[in-house]
């Protein structure tokens, strides 16, 4: 009996190390695994061109393009019962207001609408000095491109979106779309900001920092049909195949210079 208790002992102890080796060994294989792990989000920058620097100054003094969803207010010096404040372009690109239906402001510039409302009122008033004035600006847009079903420029909605509702506002990404290196491009003082995120398994990576994946106006997202390696070149080529660069330019210069606009005559 005596014999038998210490085999028990003596397996017990076996018993016990056994278990003991496979928790190290098994706590040294994860965390391999997480140290091998590629990053969710990696962010590179690529300056501007002379040439693109060009543009990026243009931009801030070219004339604001009154566009669909704008609101603005028309305000009479002499005829205050027809000043009208939150006139919105509609998605004809026109607008309505009191003694005035129907005219055309998408495309036309501050000056120019404040023209052609001036002739339109002439017909009727001897003098009706009146002032266009921007309030507010369209629904900002996001450029969705790529392998995606339907490639295109949306309307962000209310309150933002992440890179995934970005993605399914253009009908999702194809199936031989490389949505481990999908990228996000955004516009900065210094030049492009690329950020290539990882949205395989999004929900099992444990990203904490989600505002990595936030879409702002203006951004564009590009998914790719494979790894792309030289973002220096995708820039000069790609990019400004799909986008036109200057026009970019300045809708990310008149978000943050409204009150400028507000006043461009």
């Amino acid at each position: 009996m005596r014999i038998m208790a210490g085999s028990r002992r003596r397996g017990g102890a076996v018993l016990f190390a056994a278990l003991v080796m496979a928790m190290i060994a098994a706590f040294l294989f994860l965390g391999g695994c997480a140290g091998s792990r590629a990053k969710p989000v990696q962010t590179v920058f690529v300056p501007f061109t002379p040439e693109e620097q060009e543009l990026q100054a243009a931009a801030t003094h070219a004339r604001y393009r009154l566009r669909v969803g704008d609101i603005f207010r028309v305000d009479f010096k002499y005829q205050e019962e027809l000043s009208t404040l939150g006139l919105v372009i509609l998605p004809d690109g026109r607008f309505s207001m009191p003694g005035l239906e129907d005219m055309r402001a998408a495309g036309l510039t501050v000056a120019q609408l404040d023209s052609a409302i001036t002739a339109h009122f002439r017909q009727d008033y001897l003098n009706p000095d009146l002032t266009v004035i921007v309030q507010e600006l369209g629904s900002w847009k996001v450029f969705v491109l790529g392998e995606v079903y339907r490639p295109g420029m949306y309307d962000l909605p209310p309150g933002g979106a992440g890179l995934m509702q970005a993605i399914a506002l253009a009908g999702g990404a194809r199936e031989e779309a490389e949505v481990s290196q999908t990228l996000l491009v955004r516009l900065t003082p210094e030049g492009y900001m690329y950020r290539v995120c990882d949205l395989s398994h999004l929900e099992k990576r444990g990203v904490t920092d989600l505002s990595y994946f936030d879409v702002r106006p203006y951004d564009v997202i590009y998914v790719p049909r494979s790894a792309i390696s030289d973002l220096a070149f995708f820039s000069k080529t790609v990019l400004r195949s799909l986008v036109d660069v200057s026009q970019l330019f300045f809708s990310v210069w008149a978000i943050s210079h409204i009150d400028q606009i507000r006043i461009m005559r």
